[in-house]
């Protein structure tokens, strides 16, 4: 091999190194956690893929857990904002499983960027279709119209920092009411509004119960209709709850979904 041919393998050889070595830097990278960023092009290199979830919270500066999208509705409250009666510019939207176009196991949560007169909204967020561009430390946010009017949907709210001047979908409406347990296996009282806040106290299928009390909690798909039922009720003199969707009988003036 000659002079010339040599120079020509070592510098492929080490052009070959360069493009592995970007290969490994960009992999790594992708797989950061997501942490919040003010958004600025010299940080681009730094995002990472975000969950909508991530993205709303990088945008807000929300801080430790929210839950999953479908769920912010009882986080919210709690961080200083406010439900508002319908979409506006900058209002966080928050959607559940049902609306079409969320996930159907999470639902979806992200910005209203733009509304129009037919009630469809635009929204900004992460883990969405359209074009990718990098903001708040995410580096898949898209804009994208939803083809569903928001007008009249009880599965979609909206959320402002604020003082609330609506009932927070987490307070508890006090009112007297029965019902007996539709599930054939009986059901487990909870300790929260929650399925996985299991208590050791059970009730038999078609016992009927007393109840001094209703709010909205975790959703849970009807025994009987199958349509997804976010009330809950207080167990009459306890703190004991369990899900409407197991029990027949509705709380007075009540509806399944926020």
């Amino acid at each position: 091999m000659n002079t010339k041919r040599l120079i020509a393998a070592v510098a492929a050889g080490y052009k070959k190194q360069l493009l592995l070595a970007g290969s490994s830097v960009a992999l790594a990278i992708g797989s950061l956690p997501v942490i919040p960023l003010t958004p600025s092009p010299s940080l681009a290199q730094s995002a990472g893929f975000c969950q909508c979830v991530g993205y709303v919270k990088n945008r807000f500066g929300l801080q430790g857990a929210v839950g999953n999208a479908k769920d912010m509705i009882y986080s919210l409250p709690n961080l200083g904002f406010r439900r508002i009666s319908g979409p506006q510019q900058g209002a966080i939207a928050v959607m559940q499983p049902s609306f079409p176009g969320a996930n159907r196991t999470y639902g979806h949560v992200g910005v209203v960027e733009s509304i129009q007169p037919n009630g469809r909204i635009s929204l900004r967020g992460a883990n969405q279709l359209g074009n990718k561009f990098t903001e708040y430390g995410c580096n898949n946010v898209t804009v994208i119209g939803f083809l569903t009017s928001v007008n009249n949907r009880p599965d979609l709210s909206f959320w402002v920092r604020g003082t609330a001047t609506m009932p927070p979908p987490g307070g508890i409406n006090q009112v007297n009411f029965s019902g007996w347990v539709m599930s054939t296996t009986g059901v487990n009282l909870r300790n929260s509004p929650r399925l996985s806040d299991r208590s050791n106290q059970n009730v038999a299928y078609r016992q009927t119960l007393s109840f001094d009390g209703w709010t909205y909690g975790e959703t849970v798909n009807d025994l009987q209709l199958g349509t997804p039922d976010a009330r809950w009720y207080k167990l009459a003199g306890t703190n004991f709850w369990v899900p409407s969707a197991y029990i027949y009988g509705n709380a007075p003036n009540s509806r399944p979904m926020p």
